[in-house]
């Protein structure tokens, strides 16, 4: 099994920062007429969201994948350790972020959904919003421990199986059930596992020959796509489109080594915007219209610099290690202290 480093990789943090635009970018446009702007299906801004539909979310998993491949389980002094952190950094937020967006969807006219009180509780177990990756991702943590535990995943061959497994699950389409994002979860463990393997088998993988079969596979797969532009695709072929095009632009955006200091920058808040930027995006909607501003473009500007920039502005207002920084963004509560705050009785720090 391939040396896990420590240090950040810029290439990733450059990829990070722009995967959160792709996406905000994607949920401002909407991915239906009745959906953010509300664009029609044969319009340029449809077009512009066909094209990047099957990079953004792939990226943003793989990533996922490729970041925990540097503090795996293995990096923790436990299981119940490493579960109870994704507890925190994953369902504390769901929590606490989708009940706020749920309320603020009710009590705020104008929105681009209906929702009734007495359905609140829905949105805790059921695929809700964004808010789904959360709870997927909750799931494919727990199956990754699994194969962690039985060290499926520490030689490339076993890792490339289990990766044809969960790719093909999810070209099946199964399942179905919407219940804490079930029917989300094969295509988030094929992407996570996919980054995963990347980055512990990056050496083996990412040679020219990988690259070139990559870069074919990627040109026909998007060229098809695009002759498929205002056609309902779905099943089958809309997954293996997904696979095709997501894995393919993933392996050769990392193998590109793009490095922006403004990425990297927007990267660590990567996390803030995806939950909050919905915030952003709808109040700049909302208060475009108000003023009768209907010009797309200046409505995807606007969304964009909300949608990017409030959650960039909570994450600086919200005090580091604080409670609110517990239940909005996930992190670890401040280290406690034994006995009085002196020099005598220095800080412990509680272990991750």
């Amino acid at each position: 099994m391939a040396k896990i480093k420590t240090s950040k990789d810029l290439n990733i943090e450059t990829l990070r920062g722009l995967a959160i635009l792709l996406m905000v970018l994607g949920h401002v446009i909407g991915y239906s007429t009745e959906m953010g702007l509300k664009v029609k299906d044969d319009s340029d801004w449809r077009f512009s969201y066909y094209v990047l539909q099957y990079i953004r979310m792939p990226l943003f998993t793989v990533i996922s994948g490729y970041v925990y491949a540097y503090k795996p389980l293995a990096r923790f002094s436990s299981t119940s350790k490493f579960v109870t952190r994704k507890i925190t950094r994953l369902l504390f937020p769901l929590v606490v972020v989708s009940t706020l967006f749920f309320i603020v969807q009710y009590i705020t006219p104008g929105t681009n959904a209906n929702v009734e009180l007495g359905g609140i509780w829905r949105i805790y177990i059921f695929h809700y919003a964004h808010f789904w990756f959360l709870q997927g991702m909750m799931i494919v943590f727990l199956i990754i421990i699994l194969l962690e535990r039985y060290h499926i995943l520490d030689s490339l061959k076993s890792a490339l199986v289990c990766l044809a497994l969960f790719a093909a699950i999810f070209l099946t389409d199964q399942p179905q059930s919407k219940f804490f994002s079930l029917n989300e979860v094969p295509f988030l463990l094929a992407f996570f596992t996919l980054g995963l393997t990347l980055k512990r088998f990056h050496d083996a993988l990412f040679t020219k020959k990988t690259i070139v079969i990559c870069a074919i596979i990627f040109s026909c797969a998007i060229a098809y796509q695009i002759s498929l532009f205002g056609i309902p695709l779905s099943g089958f072929l809309n997954n293996s489109l997904t696979l095709l095009v997501g894995s393919s632009a993933c392996i050769l955006l990392i193998n590109i080594g793009i490095e922006s200091r403004k990425l990297i920058w927007l990267g660590n808040f990567s996390y803030g915007i995806y939950l909050f930027h919905v915030f952003g995006t709808a109040a700049a909607r909302m208060i475009l219209l108000k003023v009768h501003v209907t010009n797309n473009f200046i409505h995807v500007i606007g969304g964009m610099i909300l949608g990017v920039g409030l959650p960039v502005i909570l994450r600086l207002l919200v005090p580091q290690k604080s409670v609110f920084s517990l239940v909005f963004f996930g992190d670890k509560m401040a280290p406690k202290l034994i006995g009085p705050s002196t020099s005598a009785n220095p800080v412990v720090h509680i272990p991750e």
